[in-house]
């Protein structure tokens, strides 16, 4: 009977320790996505036009001879440096001397002819046209001297800059008729440097010269800087690019004559682009790409188009305004839709 009673209060607290204890309610899944926003930077920011070109110099000359004859000797090779005013080469003299000891001959016998014909008309034995004919021949026999005696002064080549001699075209004892190139050489002051480099139509209307250009060498670790000198007003008939010229500003680079370089030339007229990070960016075709911006606590799915990338952030054109709540972080997890818990 003890036993019986015994039990009987056993159950009875089990049962009231039962119905005091509630069970517990089912907690929700939080499904908002956390992400991290940012502030689309408007900027005026510079799109670069791009191109590339030969290093060379302004200064650069075919020297010849003026007259013809035969090369007496050449004093330089392919490489030397030379300076301004320096005898690179010579023809040899026997006939340019001849040449102009007979236009010396032919003048003094012009002056007596008419020093006697002067004084044969003061004596009235001579006409006045026979007076004015032996002056005309006087005048032509000094013009014929003087142009002797410059060409015996060119018959040497003489070095018109401070250069090196990147090709010599001809050699000792051959013969060379007048402005057949022999020398060709090129300035190597800094102030000559200069790289010529084709661009569009579209590109030519935004630049109007003395606009800055950055260049690249692959052979050289800095950037050097240079402007816009001139634009050509036509396009070449064979590319259909206009030739723009950029004076270089080395700044103590040693530069060499034939050098490729990537060029950078950067348009006065500002555009307007709005950059945002590049991991903004969740995908993108060409320069199509798209980014989730937050609308109410919600992702929105937009259509931009890209401009140009540079240092880490992508330029956009158009898709998105300065006003636009970008999101960075957490956007590789967005769909169209998704509900957003927006962390600092």
């Amino acid at each position: 009977m003890k036993h019986i009673q015994y039990y009987a209060v056993l159950i009875s607290t089990c049962m009231a320790t039962v119905g005091c204890h509630q069970p517990e309610p089912v907690k929700k899944t939080d499904t908002t996505i956390p992400v991290k926003l940012i502030s689309a930077d408007e900027l005026q920011e510079t799109e670069a036009i791009q191109s590339s070109g030969l290093l060379s110099s302004e200064q650069q000359s075919n020297l010849s001879f003026k007259t013809g004859g035969i090369i007496n000797a050449i004093k330089v090779k392919e490489g030397d440096h030379v300076r301004r005013g320096q005898v690179l080469a010579l023809l040899n003299m026997t006939e340019v001397n001849a040449n102009l000891g007979q236009a010396e001959a032919q003048y003094q016998k012009a002056r007596r002819d008419a020093q006697r014909i002067a004084n044969l008309y003061r004596d009235s034995v001579s006409t006045r046209e026979q007076l004015e004919n032996s002056q005309t021949a006087l005048d032509i026999a000094k013009k014929q001297y003087d142009i002797a005696r410059f060409n015996t002064t060119q018959s040497s080549i003489i070095a018109n800059t401070d250069g090196v001699v990147l090709k010599k075209l001809a050699n000792e004892g051959e013969q060379v008729t007048g402005g057949t190139p022999v020398l060709y050489i090129s300035s190597i002051a800094s102030k000559d440097w200069v790289i010529k480099c084709g661009i569009t139509d579209k590109e030519r209307s935004r630049i109007h010269g003395n606009e800055n250009a950055e260049l690249h060498f692959d052979v050289l670790p800095q950037t050097v800087r240079g402007k816009v000198k001139s634009i050509a007003q036509g396009s070449d008939a064979g590319s259909g690019l206009y030739q723009v010229e950029i004076r270089l500003e080395p700044e103590g680079v040693k530069l060499v004559s034939g050098l490729f370089a990537k060029v950078k030339i950067f348009p006065s007229g500002k555009t307007e682009l709005l950059s945002v990070p590049m991991d903004a960016i969740v995908e993108g075709n060409n320069d199509s790409a798209f980014v989730f911006t937050a609308v109410n606590q919600k992702a929105a799915k937009k259509t931009v188009r890209v401009a140009y990338m540079k240092d880490g952030k992508a330029f956009i054109s158009s898709g998105i305004s300065s006003q636009d709540r970008v999101i960075r972080e957490g956007s590789a997890y967005l769909s169209e839709g998704s509900s957003l818990r927006i962390v600092k």
